[in-house]
């Protein structure tokens, strides 16, 4: 999470200090902020707000293998997808859910009940992918698809979910 949330113990601290995780800068491997921030909110192509809510981690550091993702895939993935698999992932073994339970070799466990809803509104990774049309994979369009990242969890831990 922003502001150097690492953990539920991170979190707490966090919500205990009543304070944002919100950055007041945006980091430069983002995109070059002085060329949208403008005073005037009404001015095409700008916005008035000089930060936001950064992860404060190299987003890289993703291992594919344990999702059974190939590297390529993985490369191609909107880090939304990257974290919501390893926080998925974190909140099972923090629940002490084993994964034989979720991955089918125990049939007719709770993980077949286990339904996965899932909002998302921010598109940078895609807009970013789709700027050069010459180069995309043709894995791209469900590492970029916001609206898979439910399936991408469901397939990944083999939730069936409620009927």
């Amino acid at each position: 999470m922003p502001g150097q949330v690492h953990s539920p113990s991170d979190l707490w601290k966090l919500l205990m200090s009543k304070h944002m995780a919100r950055s007041d800068k945006v980091p430069k491997s983002r995109f070059n902020i002085d060329a949208y921030l403008h005073p005037d909110n009404d001015r095409p192509g700008s916005f008035n707000v000089p930060g936001g809510f950064f992860l404060d981690e190299d987003l890289d550091q993703f291992d594919p293998s344990v999702f059974s993702i190939s590297p390529v895939e993985a490369l191609w993935m909107d880090p939304q997808q990257r974290k919501l698999l390893e926080v998925v992932y974190e909140a099972f073994e923090s629940s002490g859910t084993p994964m034989s339970v979720l991955d089918g070799s125990d049939d007719g466990g709770p993980g077949k009940k286990i339904g996965c809803f899932v909002g998302c509104f921010s598109l940078d990774f895609q807009f970013m992918t789709m700027k050069e049309s010459d180069f995309r994979h043709s894995v791209t369009a469900m590492g970029v698809d916001t609206g898979i990242l439910a399936n991408r969890v469901s397939h990944v831990f083999d939730l069936k979910g409620p009927r």
